[in-house]
């Protein structure tokens, strides 16, 4: 099938460029960067719809990817990630796409605990960062082209993603990649500077747990769903930079700075959905880290 990724030269992007090709998919790659296949501006106004044609499915991964950005950008943020995620629904819509599927993020629920796709009482939407809004608003265009057009869609929540490949020179956005690069530039010892609460409660999940979990967008049993995308593990920045320390066999101290407005202090979430399609995370957090370091 010919499949566009944008976004394709990302960090997940990149992954799931390659694990299609390697399915025998002819794969078309969308991004601002300028080793993409297609580099363009999905959020200009003036976008060229011309640009691509022959497409069957659209995996929508182009974004501004974090909350920390989104608070000091707010602009951007939504620029990227809402009108970016409308020219992407009009594309679909012009090239007469068998689906549409987007990635959202757990940034939508706000602080929860096993927060679940069922968007009825607890579990509606509480955003508390402009990405979490800009995302959850991504995700209702992305619910209208079906609507509009009667072209399915899927929608991924991904949990903080995390693994080799992840640029670890991004200060502000991957939790255990930020960790994981100030451990490593030190080579006796090293300390940890996190933003907020060394206990706040988060689920992580490895990238190659979430590239399996794109790739059943193919199913048509994932017709207009909603899936959740973590490995259930709750953790904490302590437990968390402890595993590093193990890793690299390292002692690590932390340092608790100022958090930040926005910044999630408990989410955990509910796979049942998608475990029910055979869809179960094979890397936990201590095979995770192992597999990033050896592939640094």
């Amino acid at each position: 099938m010919n499949i566009l990724v944008t976004g394709g030269e990302g960090f997940i992007g990149k992954k799931l460029v390659n694990k299609l090709t390697k399915e025998g998919h002819k794969v078309t790659s969308l991004d601002l960067k300028s080793t993409a296949d297609i580099v363009a501006d999905l959020s200009d106004e003036n976008f060229d719809f011309n640009c691509i044609s022959n497409i069957d499915y659209i995996f929508h991964l182009a974004a501004q990817p974090g909350g920390y950005f989104s608070l000091n950008n707010s602009y951007i943020d939504g620029k990227w990630n809402c009108l970016g995620t409308i020219n992407v629904v009009k594309l679909a819509q012009k090239l007469k796409v068998k689906k549409l599927i987007y990635t959202s993020s757990m940034a939508i629920y706000g602080n929860q605990k096993s927060s679940s796709e069922n968007l009825l009482g607890k579990n509606q939407p509480k955003a508390i960062s402009f990405y979490g809004v800009s995302k959850f608003t991504g995700e209702l265009y992305t619910k209208l082209i079906y609507e509009h057009s009667g072209i399915p869609y899927t929608i991924f929540r991904l949990f903080a993603t995390y693994g080799s490949g992840q640029d670890l020179e991004n200060e502000h956005q991957g939790i255990l990649s930020i960790y994981l690069n100030q451990a490593l530039n030190d080579k006796k010892s090293a300390t940890i500077k996190i933003t907020g609460n060394k206990n706040r409660v988060r689920e992580l999940v490895h990238v190659d747990d979430v590239i399996e979990a794109l790739m059943l967008s193919f199913d048509s049993k994932t017709d207009n769903n909603i899936y959740n995308v973590s490995n259930p593990e709750q953790l904490t920045p302590e437990i968390i930079i402890n595993e590093i320390s193990k890793a690299l066999k390292k002692p690590l101290r932390i340092k608790e700075l100022e958090g930040y407005k926005g910044d999630q202090t408990y989410i955990t979430s509910k796979t049942h959905k998608l475990q029910n399609l055979g869809w179960t995370p094979k890397n936990d957090i201590k095979e995770g880290i192992k597999e990033f370091i050896n592939n640094l």
